[in-house]
């Protein structure tokens, strides 16, 4: 085994794998501590990712992709102000580098204010980019625009971050739309499941919970309060196992050039997928030999795959997250969802929310007991009782204290929502959309569930 095995184990997320062959080499060259930080931080253990992201700085004191990454960790694990130290570092280090302002104005939108935004249009102006990075030049000034209620500005701004991030990998997100637009939704309801002996599989002693639905739908609020309890229950976040593991076994037959759609079947071997499944579990230090091992995988996409999960998992909840489906939908196109392929168009991300309706509703319909449905402005207006109703479903102990999580020193979040988790729970602003329905109103005969 060799660093570029490494590297190549890495892309294809196989993160215990490369694990192993970096711990092997770590001695043989530099970039090998890099790389054990990354990989670290993916399996959420963020110890350990900041020592080796120390280790290597140490060696390499400016390198900007280190401290860019050392500041996420530190950011996703509540270290606000050390990571808001890191993003300003960037900028002394090179002042035309756009990801640090980006960073800021994660940590805080109120800190970027009229000197940096100053900044911000000098660097479009006198320097040249990628086309995601000109993509986040556009995204924070729409920021500005929002600011000062100039709301015509604001969309034209956030029109143009969305295309240029969309063609920064505009060959991995057609492949990406191809797969949501002409095979999950097609196919959902036509799976063919071969070497399918649930008796053999042996999963009963695991218990896994899956939050899914649409982001931005109070998924990481439940993830916290439900991670909070008394019992040992094992947070995951975002880590898609079962979505690449189904990939694993599609993708070679659907990206090819004699691709034939007519004759395609939508075919999975369950023992490969609950051999894959597992073995990407266990790269979280998860003990699959104990008796009721409680998982939380909030992986959003595992919607499309509900009746797989139950095929290796029969004792598996889902917890289904939504808001008012207006309001789900510009907030999508309001945040940088750079990793999906859908979300950057209105008409992209109201086809993906019109496949998500039909499909999770297809499979609360199969599987009425697996399914809870959990609503965003219900769950912020009386948190305490459908907390234990949460609780309960998941067959869990609840207290008062998950309602605290907040305090917690162990709290970590990857996504847009980790400052949100840091406070109380806020009452649900059913006007905070208002000024953007317009953007809709085109849309609501296609699409009757557009609540406007």
């Amino acid at each position: 085994m060799n660093f570029l095995t490494g590297q190549k184990l890495v892309a294809q997320k196989e993160f215990g794998k490369a694990l192993d062959i970096f711990l092997n080499l770590k001695d043989k060259n530099d970039l090998i501590l890099f790389y054990l930080g990354l990989i670290y931080f993916e399996l959420n253990n963020f110890n350990k990712s900041i020592y080796y992201y120390g280790k290597f700085l140490k060696k390499k004191p400016n390198s900007i992709l280190a401290l860019y990454n050392l500041a996420f960790v530190k950011q996703s694990i509540g270290e606000l102000e050390a990571s808001k130290n890191i993003y300003l570092k960037l900028i002394e280090i090179d002042k035309n580098k756009i990801r640090p302002f980006y960073g800021l104005f994660t940590l805080d939108p109120n800190f970027l204010n009229d000197y940096y935004f100053e900044k911000i249009l000098e660097i479009q102006k006198n320097y040249s980019h990628t086309l995601f990075e000109e993509g986040i030049i556009n995204y924070l000034l729409s920021k500005k625009e929002k600011k000062n209620k100039k709301f015509y500005k604001e969309i034209k701004y956030l029109k143009n971050s969305h295309d240029l991030i969309f063609k920064s990998k505009k060959q991995y997100n057609i492949s990406s739309q191809f797969y949501y637009n002409q095979i999950v939704s097609k196919f959902y309801n036509k799976i063919k499941f071969i070497n399918n002996h649930n008796n053999k599989l042996n999963n009963n002693k695991i218990i896994p919970i899956f939050i899914v639905g649409m982001p931005r739908s109070g998924s990481t609020l439940v993830d916290a309060i439900l991670s909070s309890g008394s019992e040992n229950v094992n947070s995951l976040g975002e880590c898609h196992v079962v979505n690449i593991s189904i990939l694993e076994q599609i993708g070679p037959k659907i990206y090819t050039k004699d691709f034939n759609l007519k004759k395609f079947t939508f075919e999975i071997n369950l023992k490969s997928l609950n051999d894959s499944v597992l073995r990407r579990y266990d790269q979280f230090n998860f003990d699959k030999t104990k008796c009721n091992q409680i998982l939380i995988d909030k992986s959003l996409e595992n919607f499309l795959n509900i009746e797989s999960i139950i095929r290796i998992f029969p004792k598996a909840k889902f917890l289904h997250t939504f808001r008012n489906p207006s309001d789900s939908v510009i907030s999508i196109f309001q945040s940088m969802l750079a990793e999906l392929s859908w979300s950057h168009s209105l008409e992209d991300i109201l086809m993906y929310y019109n496949n998500y309706y039909k499909i999770i509703n297809y499979y609360k319909n199969r599987f009425p007991n697996s399914i809870m449905d959990i609503d965003l402005e219900k769950f912020t207006n009386n948190s305490y009782h459908m907390s234990k109703e949460i609780y309960e479903f998941c067959g869990l102990k609840w207290n008062e204290n998950v309602l605290e999580f907040y305090k917690r020193d162990n709290l970590h979040s990857k996504t847009l929502s980790f400052a949100q988790i840091r406070n109380e729970i806020s009452k649900y602003n059913t006007n905070k959309y208002e000024p953007y329905l317009h953007l809709l109103e085109k849309y609501k005969t296609k699409f009757n569930w557009l609540n406007i």
